[in-house]
């Protein structure tokens, strides 16, 4: 029988509600190891402030047989951090504080002493005015670890992966290649299989103009480069269909098991409506598992004990979802 998971959170930006949300863990009963990589004393100043009561005991992440979760108890692997921090003021001072606790977990994942990482918010600005080139998580994560990165959001019903991500509107008809779409959907598909069960998982793409470019009247993108790639990779095997206008894609009643959306705001704008809260940010293609939340760091309402952690422990049990099911195969 293999060991139960052991899970990294690194919480993100201090002055926001990374450190408050990253409190709740010790209410769960997560089957797994969970280790927080943290500043233990920023985090305790944290607990203190919203008058939670718990346990926050220091650990090495690189211990191996750490124990399970233990109730009111917090594991961390302590990162320095002698800054202050204001809540609610993100400070280029605490840009190292985030990427060291980033780095920290992924090395720990490449090398095997831990099973998967799952991020809280960061600040982007700060980080990008430190001088680190951090378009976000997906691509920084990706360029400490290789692979080809593929966002994916999904809430228990609806799942959504992108062509791009964080890019200049203007720059994504130019990333939009057959080559690309195929690569996508050959990652996504592998990783449905592997990481989530799913057999031949079916996968719908959208069109990136408007009405899926009605025929080449309204751009030709879909059909000199999306529907000349759906048609090889059917050809090879693949269960993909499209293009599909954008703004019917969701209201398909065939069952479908992702949509492929070409850009950022195609997709993101639906699920978040209907599913806010409850999505979870899963990063395929990458040789580590990493999960995420689906909000910001939402600095008006840091420090005042009202942001809610569902995001964060739904993150949390996808990680562990998808260890087991890559240990069950």
């Amino acid at each position: 029988m293999k060991n139960i998971p052991k899970i990294i959170i690194t919480p993100g930006e201090p002055s926001g509600i990374g450190y408050d949300i990253v409190l709740d863990i010790s209410k769960e009963n997560f089957q797994a190891s969970i280790i927080v990589v943290a500043n233990i004393d920023l985090l305790k100043d944290r607990a203190h402030l919203l008058n939670k009561k718990i346990n926050i005991v220091e650990v090495s992440i690189f211990d191996k047989n750490l124990a399970k979760e233990v109730n009111n108890t917090i594991f961390v692997h302590n990162i320095s951090e002698n800054n202050k921090v204001v809540i609610g003021k993100p400070d280029i001072k605490h840009a190292p504080l985030v990427l060291k606790s980033l780095d920290t977990a992924i090395d720990a994942c490449l090398d095997n002493f831990a099973d998967a990482m799952v991020t809280g918010p960061v600040q982007k600005s700060t980080i990008m005015e430190y001088g680190e080139e951090f378009p976000g998580h997906t691509e920084y994560i990706a360029s400490k670890t290789g692979g080809q990165p593929i966002m994916m959001l999904h809430t228990v019903d609806t799942r959504i992966a992108l062509l791009t991500t964080h890019v200049s509107l203007s720059k994504v008809p130019s990333l939009v290649t057959k080559e690309r779409i195929e690569a996508n959907v050959e990652i996504i598909t592998n990783d449905l299989i592997e990481k989530f069960g799913i057999n031949n998982p079916k996968i719908s793409v959208c069109g990136l103009n408007p009405h899926a470019g009605e025929n080449g009247y309204i751009g030709t993108e879909e059909k000199n480069i999306i529907i000349p790639a759906i048609k090889s990779l059917k050809n090879k095997g693949f269960n993909v269909e499209g293009p599909f206008s954008a703004d019917t894609i969701f209201t398909r009643n065939e069952k479908t098991d992702l949509i492929l959306a070409m850009f950022h705001d195609q997709a993101l704008p639906v699920i978040k409506t209907i599913g806010f809260g409850d999505i979870v940010n899963t990063t395929l293609g990458l040789p580590i598992i990493r999960t995420s939340v689906d909000h910001g760091t939402a600095l008006d309402i840091a420090g005042t004990n009202i942001a809610n952690s569902k995001s964060l422990v739904t993150a949390v049990r996808t990680s562990i979802d998808i260890v087991n099911q890559k240990n069950a195969r």
